[in-house]
């Protein structure tokens, strides 16, 4: 009676199985050292030499002469297995065996002695399979088998196997086999056979054979049975592909957005009885090699083509795109999946086509956001850390009149602000010594800049908190005399007991930027309070403009800090402890630093108003 090429020439030993070399030595290893185990999982996709190796290793680990690992063949238990005259090793199916009696029984066999081996081997094919019940039953057996027992698993759907499971055995992974390896094996065969295989009949064998060697000898057997002489062409006739020239039509019809064109290209091939899941699968291929062929550097992944295939893939894919090659991917991904639920397959191929040959949509959305871009003021962007406009320091502090730079003024802003200005601008001037002369308080409102106010183009980062938030606490902690009232109750301004300047408008934060000397405390005392925060300012900087604590803490820390609000509370309750004053803090941008040393002396004036113990002679002579 024939035998099938891939039964006739399964491996005998571990040395003919191809492609498998590092679970080959390892199973080599433990039984030429006796280091046998109890249970074994062989997992990975058809062909690759699963059971193939389970009875090579049944063999082994019964041989009467082994030799480095490898049964002999020769002694009589290797030829009792092989002609299936000795018992002691037991294939079983478990997808047709897969209930709870079938585990049971196996179970109950397991009590005896083999009868002329030294080890009973249990070889489960496809254990997936089994269900819950069974999977159960063989557990705590699995676990703890009798000395006498190996059990081999061996599954192509590893995800399917409970976790008690995989954890009691020892696991194998089974990869692909590579097409360089499936044509030299095709053609060695084939050579034994008597047949005449081509160079390109055994390439195409190993690129239809994805990665399964039982596969490619199938295909090589069934070429075989038309005639002797096996080449390309005649393994496409008989695996049911033609010419690889159509995929490009059907790629070329696509990309010219000629759907009729695709679609009678399709017929034709039906007409010749070509598989239509098969062609998809093709089509799939093809666009993923012009996918890599567009890719910089992709050209080496191309494998499986021939050199006149490779010339036109790397001629048409940098056309092509990778968007499009991967649009066509998804979808005919897609089609295919269908097909595999029961969905006429013409119709979801040509439905695939059809919709590839009409033009990407594009979303709704970005023709929308254009326009709006476009009328969107440059003034209005959101920048990071902005919630106030931060002016040049006026000169003339009389000037009632609102910042020129402000491109749109609440209507409301503009008429409160001449009256209520000249008490906040005389309480500096009472408390402060002579040199708080040099800096004027502007007549500004003093209120706290509305959310909805639009910053100025060249306008300071913003602060990570909000100024009427940080005054609150401070009023609790320190009481301290409130300005007059205000004219308008509906728009109560903050008062910050410790420092009146720190009501005036923002641009007091353009005289100057000047190191805040106490940073270096501050970060002193992060280290003990929060750890992690202390590795973002370890090596910063701090720096004082009259208003905030701006931290010079790089990038990183500033994406950091701008998401975690305790950070930020915590750095202002420490800059409170060690100086005493509780103030605002920001972000240091180079781009505003380093005055005349002239503001540097009115900064440390300001730092002394706040409390601070600063000596301005030494400070100066520093910045000197």
């Amino acid at each position: 009676m024939y035998r099938a090429l891939y039964r006739k020439w399964r491996p005998q030993r571990f040395e003919d199985v191809v492609a498998q070399r590092g679970i080959v030595t390892a199973l080599r290893n433990q039984i030429a050292t006796g280091r046998v185990g109890h249970a074994y999982l062989f997992t990975g996709v058809r062909g690759t030499g699963k059971t193939s190796c389970a009875k090579i290793f049944a063999k082994a680990v019964n041989c009467l002469h082994p030799h480095n690992g490898d049964p002999c063949g020769e002694c009589e238990i290797c030829r009792g297995i092989d002609n299936g005259s000795i018992l002691d090793v037991v294939e079983m199916d478990a997808a047709s065996n897969n209930g709870v009696d079938d585990i049971r029984d196996l179970r109950d066999e397991t009590a005896y002695t083999p009868s002329a081996c030294q080890y009973k081997v249990y070889i489960i094919d496809e254990v997936h399979m089994l269900s819950t019940a069974a999977f159960n039953a063989l557990l705590k057996t699995l676990e703890e088998p009798p000395a006498h027992v190996i059990f081999i698993l061996a599954t192509t759907e590893i995800q399917k196997v409970p976790a008690t499971i995989l954890s009691r055995c020892q696991r194998y992974d089974f990869t692909r086999i590579g097409p360089e390896d499936i044509a030299k094996r095709v053609e060695y065969i084939a050579g034994q056979e008597g047949l005449e295989l081509t160079g390109d009949g055994a390439e195409l064998i190993a690129r239809l054979a994805d990665g399964a060697m039982r596969d490619a000898l199938s295909i090589l057997d069934t070429c075989a049975g038309v005639t002797a002489k096996v080449d390309a062409d005649v393994v496409r006739r008989m695996a049911g592909v033609t010419d690889r020239s159509y995929l490009f039509r059907i790629s070329d019809a696509i990309e010219a957005q000629d759907a009729a064109a695709a679609l009678a290209q399709l017929a034709q091939l039906r007409q010749q009885s070509v598989d239509v899941k098969r062609l998809t699968e093709e089509l799939i291929a093809h666009y993923r090699a012009l996918m890599l062929a567009a890719l910089p550097g992709g050209q080496t992944l191309l494998s499986g083509v021939s050199p006149e295939e490779e010339a036109q893939y790397l001629e048409k894919g940098p056309h092509l795109g990778q968007r499009e090659a991967i649009r066509a991917i998804r979808t005919l991904g897609n089609a295919l999946e269908h097909m595999t639920r029961g969905s006429d397959q013409r119709i979801e191929l040509e439905l695939a086509l059809f919709s590839l040959s009409e033009p990407a949509q594009q979303p709704v959305y970005a023709a929308a956001a254009a326009p709006a871009r476009a009328a969107a003021p440059q003034p209005e962007a959101p920048r990071p850390f902005a919630t106030a406009p931060v002016q040049p320091f006026a000169s003339e502090p009389a000037a009632p009149t609102a910042p020129a730079p402000e491109p749109v003024q609440q209507p409301t802003i503009p008429t409160s602000q001449p009256e209520p200005a000249a008490p906040v601008a005389e309480e500096p001037a009472k408390s402060a010594p002579a040199p708080q002369e040099s800096v004027p308080a502007p007549v500004e409102d003093d209120l706290p800049p509305l959310p909805e106010e639009p910053p100025v183009a060249d306008a300071a980062p913003l602060p990570w908190d909000e100024p009427a938030q940080l005054t609150q606490p401070v009023q609790e902690q320190k009481p301290a005399p409130q300005p007059e009232p205000r004219p308008q109750p509906t728009a109560p301004a903050p008062a910050n007991p410790a420092d009146p300047k720190l009501n005036t408008p923002r641009k007091v934060a353009a005289e100057g930027i000047n190191p805040f000397p106490q940073w270096g405390e501050v970060v002193k005392l992060l280290q003990e309070k929060d750890p992690m925060l202390y590795t973002y300012l370890k090596k910063s900087k701090g720096y004082f403009d009259g208003t905030r604590v701006l931290i010079d803490g790089g990038k990183t820390f500033r994406d950091f800090i701008r998401a975690n609000k305790d950070s930020q509370r915590l750095i202002k309750k420490l800059i409170a402890q060690v100086s005493g004053v509780a103030v605002p803090i920001g972000p240091y941008e180079p781009k505003n630093v380093h005055r005349p040393s002239a503001n540097a002396e009115e900064s440390l004036h300001k730092l002394e108003q706040l409390g601070l113990d600063v000596s301005i002679e030494d400070s100066a002579k520093k910045n000197r």
